[in-house]
């Protein structure tokens, strides 16, 4: 009799932490799947004088300039940046910046 209680109670504990760990990744697939699209991911990264380097470069951006090896972002904005940060630091590190 307890070994069953203990069997309920363990799938009632199972099915919550399941339905929750499925929203996790569901949330961070759309997550990457929101870099990939708005980043060119097989470009050269981006600086900026004031916040060092950024990230990729944003796809249709007209603020980065091609300046060589990397590229220079003029712009004020950089909300995508700080939105994307995490993944843009794992991007910054995989091509060795």
């Amino acid at each position: 009799m307890n070994k069953k209680l203990v069997v309920i109670t363990h799938m009632k504990i199972r099915i919550p932490f399941r339905s929750l760990s499925m929203a996790c990744g569901v949330l961070l697939a759309c997550y990457l799947a929101a870099f990939v699209w708005r980043f060119e991911i097989f470009s050269v990264p981006v600086r900026n004088s004031e916040h060092g380097c950024l990230g990729p470069v944003i796809r249709g951006d007209s603020h980065s300039v091609d300046i060589g090896k990397v590229y220079y972002y003029e712009g004020m904005d950089i909300s995508l940046y700080r939105t994307f940060r995490p993944l843009c630091s794992v991007w910054l590190r995989v091509m060795g910046f």
